[in-house]
C-alpha cells in the first residue's frame, strides 16, 4: 500500500541502553529503530557459538510488541559467510546461525544484512534454511550501498565510472535470484554525497526496496543552522518513499535527531499532492495487488463490480463525445440520402459534405430528419451508463434516438429495467435481455456501442462478442468502439514475479499455471527495460475473411465469417543489464473519429480508472545485458468455445518455454 506518510526510522551504532534509545528516537517521532544484535566491537572466539551464552543482553530489556514492531536488528557487519578462506567461512557461519536464532526468538520484524560481493550462495543457503525451519519468519532486509567506493577507486577513466554505480546492483540481484525472488527478502540503499544517472535510480525503483540509509554526513546545515538535503536527494528520497520504502537516518550526531525527522517530513508534504490525479488516489491500497482478470462473457458481473466501473467520469465522458460525433454524422448522412431522394437540396450533392446541417436541406427534409430518430444499440448494457451517455449526447446535438439496451445479466436488466420506469420513462428506450450474439432484432441498428474492453484490450472477448452481434448492425453502420489495439513492453519487477509464483496456491504444478496467466495489476514497483510496442490490432465492423476466389465468407446464419486469431513478433535493444520477469501490457481504444481512451503510459488518459494494465510474467526470469536483443512472440490462438494467449521469449541463444499451450493454465470462455 502506498504510503500516505513518510516512516521513518533511527540507526544506533551503539545501543548502551536500548530501552533509553528507542524512548529518545519514539518522542523524536521515530517510527523505529536499528539497533545492532550485537555489541560491534564483541567477537566470540569460540568455533562453538552459542553453546556459552551471554553473548548479547536479555531480551527483557524491552517489551515483546517493543521487540516486534519497533526494532529493527542489525546483525553483525563483519560476518562474511562467502569469505574465500575456509576457516573465516566456517567461523561466520556459526556467528550468523546464532544471530538469526536470536532474532527468531525476538520477533524482530525484519533483520537487515550486509552484502559484500557478488558472490552470496552460502548467505543465500543459509538465509533458506532460516525460513524453512521458522514459523513466523522475520523480513530479510539486504543492505548494499549506492556506490561501491572499492570499484570506484579502481576507475580510471570517467566512462568507468558507472561500474561503481552498477556493482552494488549485481550484489542485490544475484543475492536476490539466488533465494528466487523471494517476497520477504528486500533492499536496504545506503545514499552516498553523489547520485547516479536517473537510468540507475530508476532500476532500482524496480526493486522491492524496503528502506534507503540517509547518512547524516550528506545532510548540510541551511542559514538556520537545521540540516536539509539538496534537492536531487529530496528528490530520489521521494521517489523511493512513494514506492513503499522507509527512510533511516545513521551517522554521526551532528544535530539534534527531531531535526533530521522533521526535515524529512516537511520534504514528503511539499511532494507534488497525489491527490491531483484520481488514478493514484483511485489506486491506493491496490499498488502490485495482482487480480484475475474478469470473464463478463462466461460470468456475470456483480453489484460492486458495476459499481466501480461507473465512477470512471473519464471513459464515460470519452463515449459522450463519440456518441454524439456518430450521431451527427448519420445524421448528415441521412440528410445527403434524403435531399438526393427528394431532390430538394440547397446546395450541390457534391458539396454536401462541406455543408452545415442548416445549408443541406429546407425545413420539410429537416422535419423529416427530425421525426426518424437513429437506433442506438447498447450492447453488454450493464445498469445503464452507455444508456445515459446516449441520451445525454441526443440532448446535446438535439437528435432524436430510439436507445435498445441489450444485456445478459439478470440482475442488471432489473435494474436497467426500473431505470426504463423511473428515469427514462419519457424516453424512447427498450430493454433486451439475451446474449448479444444469440438475438436478432429488427430495424437493425444505426449505431453499436459496447464497453467490452478488457485491461488488454480484446481479453475480455470483445472481438468475438462484437463478430457475432454484427447482424444487429445496419449495413455502413458506426461501432462505438471502432478499433483497439494491445501493446507490451519487457519489465523488471521481482515484487510481482513472486507474487504471482504464489498468487493461488502452494502447489508446485499451481506456481507453474500462475507464471502462464495474465493478472490485472496496477504496476508500481517495476522497471521498464525497454519502450512500449503494439501487439494485436482489432478493427469493427470487421472484414470477412476472403474464400479462394476473392470473396467474403460467411458462416451459418450468414453473418461475416471473421478470423480473430493473431500472431506477433517483437524486439527490443536492451540498453541497460537488467533482469527480465515479465511483461507489462496495456491497450489503447479509438472510439469514433478523434475520441480515443488508452492505458498506454505515454497516452494514458488523464483521471481514466477504469483500467489497470496486465502483468504477463514468463516462467523464468532472464538476466539480460546492454546490447542484448530481446524477441518474444505472442498468440492469440481461438477455438470453437474459448480463446487464449501463448507466448515465448529469446534472447541471444536463449529462450524460454512456450508458455500456457494450448490454453492449459489460463483461457477466456466463449
Amino acid at each position: 500500500m502506498a504510503q500516505q506518510e513518510i516512516s521513518c526510522g533511527y540507526e544506533y551504532i551503539i545501543t548502551a541502553d536500548l530501552q533509553t534509545c528507542l524512548t529518545e528516537a519514539l518522542q523524536c517521532s521515530y517510527s523505529f529503530i536499528v539497533s545492532p544484535i550485537i555489541h560491534p566491537r564483541f567477537r566470540r572466539q569460540s568455533t562453538n557459538a552459542g553453546k556459552n551464552g551471554g553473548f548479547t543482553r536479555s531480551d527483557m530489556v524491552l517489551s515483546p510488541q517493543d521487540w516486534t514492531s519497533r526494532i529493527v536488528a542489525k546483525l553483525s557487519p563483519y560476518i562474511n559467510v562467502d569469505s574465500p578462506s575456509a576457516t573465516v567461512r566456517q567461523r561466520h557461519e556459526d556467528y550468523l546461525n546464532e544471530e538469526l536464532s536470536y532474532c527468531r526468538g525476538l520477533g524482530v520484524p525484519a533483520i537487515m544484512i550486509s552484502i559484500h560481493g557478488r558472490e552470496s550462495n552460502n548467505l543465500a543457503r543459509i538465509l533458506q534454511t532460516y525460513y524453512e525451519t521458522s514459523h513466523h519468519p522475520s523480513l530479510i532486509w539486504a543492505c548494499v550501498p549506492m556506490l561501491c567506493s572499492r570499484t570506484y577507486r579502481e576507475c580510471t577513466e570517467d566512462d568507468e565510472e558507472e561500474k561503481a554505480w552498477n556493482e552494488p546492483w549485481y550484489w542485490w540481484s544475484k543475492f536476490h535470484e539466488r533465494l528466487d525472488w523471494d517476497k520477504r527478502v528486500g533492499v536496504v540503499l545506503e545514499l552516498s554525497a553523489d547520485l547516479p544517472s536517473q537510468e540507475v535510480v530508476k532500476r532500482w525503483l524496480g526493486e522491492p526496496v524496503k528502506a534507503i540509509i540517509v547518512p547524516t554526513s550528506i545532510f548540510h546545515n541551511n542559514k538556520k543552522g537545521y540540516p536539509v538535503l539538496s534537492r536531487a536527494h529530496q528528490q530520489l528520497v521521494v521517489s523511493m518513499v512513494e514506492h513503499e520504502a522507509q527512510v533511516i537516518v545513521s551517522g554521526a550526531r551532528r544535530s539534534n535527531i527531531e531535526f533530521f525527522v522533521q526535515y524529512l517530513h516537511r520534504v514528503w508534504r511539499r511532494r507534488p499532492n497525489p491527490a491531483n490525479d484520481p488514478m493514484l488516489s483511485y489506486a491506493r491500497g491496490w499498488e502490485d495487488y495482482l487480480q484475475t482478470p474478469l470473464q463478463p462473457l462466461a460470468d456475470n458481473l456483480d453489484t460492486h463490480t458495476y459499481n466501480v466501473f461507473e465512477k470512471d467520469p473519464v471513459k464515460y465522458n470519452q463515449y459522450q463525445k463519440a456518441i454524439a460525433q456518430a450521431l451527427i454524422d448519420v445524421q448528415k448522412d441521412r440528410a445527403v440520402k434524403q435531399i438526393a431522394e427528394y431532390s430538394k437540396a440547397s446546395c450541390n450533392v457534391a458539396s454536401i459534405n462541406q455543408c452545415s446541417k442548416n445549408e443541406l436541406c429546407d425545413n420539410n427534409t429537416k422535419e423529416l430528419i427530425r421525426d426518424d430518430p437513429i437506433t442506438v444499440m447498447v450492447l453488454g448494457a450493464g445498469r445503464g451508463p452507455l444508456v445515459r451517455a446516449t441520451f445525454n449526447a441526443s440532448d446535446i446535438t438535439n437528435t432524436k434516438v430510439k436507445v435498445i439496451a441489450v444485456e445478459k445479466n439478470p440482475c442488471a436488466v432489473v435494474v436497467l429495467a426500473a431505470q426504463v420506469r423511473e428515469v427514462w420513462r419519457n424516453r424512447d428506450v427498450v430493454v433486451i435481455p439475451g446474449d448479444m450474439r444469440q438475438i436478432n432484432l429488427s430495424p437493425k441498428a444505426d449505431i453499436i456501442v459496447s464497453e467490452l474492453l478488457g485491461s488488454w484490450g480484446d481479453n475480455e472477448l470483445s472481438p468475438e462478442c462484437l463478430d457475432g452481434a454484427s447482424n444487429l448492425l445496419k449495413p455502413g453502420g458506426i461501432s462505438i468502439p471502432s478499433s483497439y489495439r494491445s501493446y507490451v513492453a519487457p519489465i523488471t519487477s521481482p515484487r510481482l514475479w513472486a507474487a504471482a509464483k504464489i498468487a493461488t496456491s502452494g502447489i508446485p504444478q499451481q506456481k507453474d499455471k500462475n507464471l502462464e496467466t495474465l493478472w490485472v495489476v496496477y504496476m508500481q514497483n517495476k522497471h521498464d527495460i525497454a519502450e512500449t510496442k503494439l501487439v494485436f490490432t482489432f478493427n469493427h465492423p470487421s472484414k470477412a475473411v476472403k474464400d479462394e476466389e476473392g470473396c467474403d465468407k460467411s458462416d451459418y446464419r450468414g453473418l461475416p465469417l471473421t478470423n480473430n486469431r493473431r500472431q506477433a513478433t517483437l524486439t527490443w535493444d536492451v540498453q541497460q543489464d537488467n533482469i527480465m520477469h515479465g511483461f507489462g501490457g496495456y491497450f489503447d481504444c479509438t472510439l469514433y473519429g478523434n475520441e480515443m481512451i488508452s492505458i498506454v503510459p505515454g497516452t494514458h488518459s488523464p483521471g481514466m480508472i477504469s483500467w489497470f494494465p496486465v502483468f504477463i510474467p514468463i516462467k523464468t526470469p532472464m538476466r539480460v545485458q546492454k546490447g542484448d536483443k530481446i524477441t518474444a512472440t505472442f498468440w492469440r490462438c481461438v477455438d470453437s468455445r474459448r480463446v487464449w494467449y501463448e507466448w515465448v521469449v529469446e534472447v541471444g541463444n536463449r529462450s524460454t518455454p512456450l508458455h500456457n499451450a494450448n490454453g492449459r493454465s489460463s483461457e477466456m470462455l466463449l
